[in-house]
């Protein structure tokens, strides 16, 4: 038709402008074809939703995965929320996203206590901002004083305060790994939008901020045909407490070919949030996961192997992880409480037990706590490994009650009158509860302050870790179904014992 045109056109001129004319009409081609949109190169991605099917373009899957060249810095930030162990998902699938973008990744504190959880984009930054910019907190803060009327106008912001600490990440883990590997990191503890964009010198159109419009509202597959057949068979939703949830389907372009200084996401929590096959993706995911164990080598490991030394060693009790605090956690105690019974019963029934004793000195076996014999090669730094002269050595099911047990849980008195957690005290005696430690153990953490007010202590918020970190040095751990706070811990103790 083009042909056609051209030749109608070239007829009726006269020879003296043909000459340019053909230039002319060349170059009016040209634009046509640029301006066609290509119908060979585009892949529509269906994002599903309970309701309806809404369409929106997320890659070009016929090219290649494109990062173009870069010229300055790019960088990768997003907004944490929610306790500590879903705020260490959420950084390690930014870490791996940043390798697969190649942009420095932006990491906020650790935020410890009680944080909130997921919310929209602007009720997190707020709250972020005022918690993390500095100000005279202590006077801002007062607690009720007589005589002084201020301090008992009530403050949300301030309670929120009061129960929210900020450590720095590497506190809990050494980057220096991933950092040879080639991941480009920068800490930021300060979490403000005028902040970021000061520090990297932005302005507005250097940024593309990521609208998250629920806690998992993307996965991103690496697997086209993955992608498309999920879409295809309304397959892209989750389960959960609250019932069924539609999640996007991204592929990796969808990020890719964000060219802005800045790409500024929301929460990215969540185990399954990317779908790899690309094999040095998957051998860096593994990599971050094992940098993201928690060292030993800080106070808060210098807390852990002491308790871990005052139970016998590493290895020389069972634990058990047992969440009972919040929801769906405070419904399931009973249920929980009878299965750790009926398994730790199985457990102790074949282990070998271990009672030191002085020289000539009789044991009275059934009324002693005893700890689980190890073999020397077990760990180096047990000083109770059931080895030497004086020392009995056993099996016997009627005695394997009397194993030591620690029990790390959020509950807050477990060994209160109307405890929950009564029955447990009955079927096992010699459990150990982080109360029952003797305070020196946990000196280590006094020198431990907030990042953004110094003067805080961390000491209170960083119990819980401790005692998580304690149940991990067990021989065998019993952990909360569902819990990824256990599901870490059962990792934990993977890496450290098994």
């Amino acid at each position: 038709m083009m042909k056609q045109l051209s030749t109608s056109l070239l007829s009726m001129l006269s020879t003296k402008t043909r000459k340019s004319s053909i230039l002319g009409l060349i170059l009016v081609s040209l634009i046509i074809c640029y301006t066609l949109p290509s119908t060979t190169l585009t892949t529509t991605t269906l994002i599903h939703h309970k309701n309806s099917i809404q369409h929106s373009i997320v890659s070009k899957a016929a090219e290649p995965p494109i990062i173009p060249p870069f010229e300055e810095e790019k960088y990768l930030a997003y907004l944490p929320h929610s306790g500590l162990s879903n705020q260490r998902i959420e950084l390690a699938n930014a870490l791996l996203l940043s390798h697969m973008l190649n942009r420095t990744l932006i990491i906020p504190p650790a935020f410890l206590g009680s944080v909130f959880g997921w919310m929209n984009r602007a009720q997190l930054e707020e709250r972020l901002e005022w918690l993390t910019t500095p100000k005279n907190f202590p006077k801002i803060c007062q607690r009720p004083t007589p005589g002084k009327l201020p301090t008992y106008v009530q403050r949300s912001r301030c309670a929120e305060y009061r129960h929210f600490g900020a450590l720095a990440w590497t506190d809990l883990h050494d980057f220096r790994p991933l950092q040879e590997a080639g991941i480009k990191i920068k800490f930021q503890y300060v979490i403000s939008m005028k902040q970021i964009k000061e520090d990297l010198q932005l302005n507005d159109t250097d940024i593309y901020l990521h609208q998250d419009a629920q806690l998992y509202d993307w996965r991103l597959y690496q697997n086209h045909s993955e992608a498309v057949q999920l879409l295809q068979n309304r397959l892209n939703y989750f389960d959960s407490f609250s019932g069924r949830r539609y999640y996007k389907v991204l592929l990796p372009r969808h990020f890719q070919r964000r060219t802005e200084k800045l790409l500024y996401l929301g929460g990215i929590f969540g185990s399954t949030r990317f779908n790899l096959i690309d094999p040095q993706d998957k051998q860096m995911q593994e990599k971050i996961r094992q940098v993201l164990h928690y060292r030993l080598d800080t106070p808060l490991g210098e807390t852990v192997k002491a308790i871990v030394n005052h139970l016998g060693g590493k290895g020389s009790f069972t634990s058990v992880h047992f969440r009972t605090g919040d929801n769906p956690f405070k419904k399931e105690v009973s249920a929980n409480l009878k299965a750790f019974v009926k398994n730790m019963t199985e457990i102790v029934s074949h282990e070998t037990y271990v009672q030191h004793h002085e020289e000539n000195e009789l044991v009275d076996l059934a009324h002693h706590c005893l700890n689980i014999a190890s073999p020397p090669s077990f760990n180096d730094d047990n000083s109770n490994s059931g080895q030497g002269a004086n020392a009995y050595q056993f099996s016997t099911q009627h005695l394997g009650k009397r194993v030591k047990v620690y029990i790390a849980t959020d509950h807050r008195d477990p060994r209160g009158l109307t405890s929950s957690l009564m029955p447990w005290f009955d079927e096992f005696p010699c459990t150990t509860v982080l109360d029952d430690l003797p305070q020196h153990l946990f000196a280590p953490l006094d020198g431990l302050t907030d990042v953004v007010v110094p003067s805080k202590s961390l000491k209170s918020f960083l119990i819980p870790i401790v005692d998580a970190m304690v149940a991990a040095h067990g021989k065998q751990i019993l952990t909360t179904p569902r819990s990824t706070f256990s599901k870490y811990i059962e990792e934990l103790h993977r890496a450290w014992v098994q």
